[in-house]
């Protein structure tokens, strides 16, 4: 069983997140989070992140704006 401290703990918070990591880092995540008021408000800040980005993201790019960059693309990797 791995233990986490708070330096790695942080820097996985995005990874335990979006349930990325193998499940026993998850579940010592969790009981790290559980025992650690610093770790955990870094935890919400990252929900919170995440929430306003999904509420900001939704909305679909103009036409334009979506063949300017997938002309960009295009002429980027032709050169």
């Amino acid at each position: 069983m791995a233990e986490f401290d708070c330096e790695e703990t942080k820097a996985l918070v995005h990874e335990y997140l979006h349930n990325e990591l193998e499940t026993e880092d998850q579940r010592d995540i969790t009981t790290h989070l559980a025992l650690c008021d610093s770790c955990e408000e870094e935890y919400d800040l990252e929900v919170n992140l995440n929430k306003a980005l999904t509420r900001s993201c939704d909305e679909e790019p103009p036409h334009q704006l979506a063949q300017k960059v997938l002309n960009y693309i295009r002429q980027s990797q032709s050169n």
